[in-house]
């Protein structure tokens, strides 16, 4: 019995010790320091940027610039799963957290310059985010029109479908789409603001983590730590000097064509285009040329883009359909494409709201063929036809169910199952009702918004 005692003793003494051992290392300045780093490699591949329905871009998704082999514009990237990449921010800053545990473990007093070289690059990582890609946070504004126009149709499936009763993502997170900034846009450097996602909290992670780990007065800890941001700033000027300079010159641009110095204009817009080729691809760009054609009475494919954004800002869609069309073909640029499949998205969304889906159908499959690279079109489109012809369920779900990849947003995503499961259960296919109520169920399904309508169609089962 002694024996027996003697070895629980020392079992306990063991499990004591190595606990001890663990929670002392786990606990230990450089144990924190560790974790701290660790953690700050969520944030690194997590969302970096939060679209109104498309898929969130993450830190690996994102390159530094536009200047390598594949252009990262919209049409190009923002079909989902997207690839990860050599050149994003994301490699140097997993790189630094990767060497920067090795360094903690060997030379515990340098704790400090690793957390500092950490913030160093953050900074003009999320200063590349912001502002090398302007023709992302286009992408990124003409969703949040779109999603309007999905909350159209939903509503005409049903009303408690929560695409059509709950705010878009980007406003459940504490983010945009308000009335008065879409009637009153924030600057273009301002703007991508409303979009950012976790790279704020990698620099503020990085900043804590310089004055933790700094050893001296807290005011020498603040001065250290002002020293790393300090160089960060520097090193985001850099890396976004084109962009930067690119609006020095839009901005003279136009003071010069508020002085109707038009010539003057045009050419430092062609300065600020040159310094920044993305630039060409955005429809600001377009709208700004082409304002400048039209003010100088030239004939050209950019003055009939401002005139049709002005037939659509006025509401008067079958103008600015007539106005673009004819400019527009298979290899136009993108703002072209995309602006007469916005047109085309507001007619067939007025088609939906008359009760006219025959014409709406064939609406949004043609915005859909034209701005391939959006996925609201061809959700709209699906809903419509399947609030018409039930019987097409199955077509639908062959055709389109596995795009369902490409949707961010949850409530939309959610709300497609739950369309197909009505179309299903109207056609006596109750299996097949069941199994897309449960799919619409696991998209999304959460205490503060209920799934109403999926859960009523399962319990109806």
């Amino acid at each position: 019995m002694k024996t027996l005692a003697r070895f629980v003793k020392a079992c306990w003494n063991a499990y004591a010790a190595v606990f001890s051992r663990v929670a002392g290392a786990v606990l230990s300045n450089r144990g924190l320091a560790i974790i701290l780093l660790l953690s700050s490699t969520v944030l690194i591949i997590g969302p970096w940027l939060r679209s109104s329905v498309s898929r969130d871009f993450r830190g690996p998704h994102i390159p530094w610039n536009n200047y390598g082999t594949a252009r990262f514009l919209p049409e190009y990237v923002a079909e989902a799963p997207r690839d990860w990449r050599w050149d994003s921010i994301a490699v140097p800053l997993l790189a630094i957290v990767a060497v920067g545990v090795l360094v903690i473990l060997v030379r515990r007093q340098w704790t400090s310059q690793v957390f500092g070289l950490l913030l160093a690059v953050s900074i003009p990582a999320l200063a590349v985010a912001m502002w090398n890609h302007p023709g992302l946070f286009e992408f990124f504004e003409s969703e949040v029109r779109g999603r309007s126009m999905l909350r159209t149709v939903y509503r005409m499936q049903s009303d408690d479908l929560m695409t059509a009763r709950a705010p878009d993502r980007l406003q459940t997170f504490g983010g945009v789409a308000g009335k008065k900034e879409l009637l009153e846009p924030n600057h273009p450097i301002v703007e991508p603001m409303k979009y950012w996602m976790y790279g704020p909290w990698l620099v503020a992670t990085a900043l804590i983590g310089v004055i933790a780990t700094r050893q001296g007065p807290w005011s020498r800890r603040f001065a250290y730590a002002g020293m790393w941001a300090g160089a960060g700033m520097l090193l985001a000027v850099a890396a976004t000097w084109p962009r930067l300079l690119a609006e020095y010159h839009w901005t003279r641009s136009d003071a010069l064509e508020s002085r109707h110095q038009f010539a003057a204009a045009a050419e430092s817009l062609e300065q600020a285009r040159t310094t920044m080729p993305d630039l060409a691809y955005l429809r600001r760009y377009w709208q700004a040329r082409g304002r400048l054609d039209y003010r100088q009475q030239k004939a050209s494919d950019y003055r009939a883009f401002f005139i049709a954004s002005q037939y659509l800002s006025s509401g008067d869609l079958d103008r600015a359909r007539a106005e673009l069309e004819p400019f527009v073909h298979a290899d136009s640029d993108t703002p072209q494409r995309d602006l007469l499949a916005e047109i085309i998205g507001h007619i067939a969304a007025g088609f939906s709201s008359q009760g006219k889906t025959g014409a709406a159908e064939l609406a949004w499959r043609e915005a859909a063929e034209i701005a391939s690279w959006k996925p609201t079109y061809w959700v709209a489109e699906a809903v419509t036809v399947l609030g018409a012809a039930p019987e097409r369920a199955s077509e639908i779900e062959d055709r389109l169910f596995g795009e369902l990849c490409e949707v961010g947003d949850c409530f939309v995503g959610s709300d497609f199952a739950s369309a197909l499961g009505d179309a299903y259960f109207e056609t006596g296919d109750f299996d097949r009702a069941r199994g897309m109520y449960t799919k619409a169920m696991d998209l999304f399904h959460l205490p503060k918004y209920v799934n109403l309508h999926a859960q009523e169609g399962r319990l109806g089962m």
